[in-house]
């Protein structure tokens, strides 16, 4: 992905809920296509055996922040592994997969290269996992993601204005929207992704 279309994805938007396929919770028809969503497993490697396996896309990009030395206990469960990556893995929701490495985040323990403004690994790595997760679960994300057609896919949230959109005080959704961005390129490209031909096919797992 080149600086030019990481800035693009990057650009402050708005959109109207009229004309927008967005989600926000469990109840909403397209909440498959949040990293929240459970029940969509995804295998990385390729090869689908219980090592590769994550629990969801939120799984599988949490663990990109981290290489398998990174080790940081939560206060809140001492008696964990201490490796960040492995706990992320071994979670059994999309939600403990995030909380579990809040200690490392907060110890300054994530990839240098994380957010550095010309490169934007979480953004091209929010790419690859979505492409993947699409790739595994094409009769569910899949089946969601070519329903919503043409129209932009936003993530609507009460607090994060970067993945998503906030919902201002006249009813018009605001934000970055990166991964409803990211969503919508995979949606075009997603003959392609099905077929094993991802943007990034190393990925981005550390060592």
């Amino acid at each position: 992905m080149t600086l030019l279309e990481l800035n693009e994805i990057k650009k402050s938007s708005v959109y109207s809920k009229e004309n927008a396929a967005w989600f926000l919770s469990k109840q909403d028809p397209r909440w498959e296509l949040s990293n929240m969503a459970g029940g969509m497993t995804i295998y990385w490697p390729l090869e689908r055996c219980e090592t590769n396996r994550w629990g969801s896309s939120e799984h599988l990009y949490q663990a990109t922040k981290y290489g398998t030395q990174v080790l940081c206990l939560p206060e809140s469960a001492p008696n964990t592994n201490p490796c960040v990556r492995r706990r992320i893995q071994a979670q059994r929701s999309p939600r403990g997969a995030k909380m579990t490495q809040k200690c490392a985040v907060t110890a300054g323990l994530v990839r240098p290269d994380w957010d550095d403004p010309n490169n934007e690994v979480r953004i091209q790595a929010m790419l690859w996992v979505v492409e993947l997760k699409l790739y595994w679960n094409p009769l569910t994300f899949g089946r969601v993601l070519q329903e919503t057609g043409t129209q932009p896919i936003v993530e609507v949230s009460k607090k994060d204005a970067f993945w998503g959109c906030k919902v201002d005080a006249g009813g018009i959704l605001a934000g970055v929207n990166a991964l409803g961005k990211i969503l919508e390129r995979v949606r075009l490209r997603s003959a392609e992704i099905k077929a094993g031909k991802f943007s990034f096919p190393a990925g981005f797992i550390l060592p």
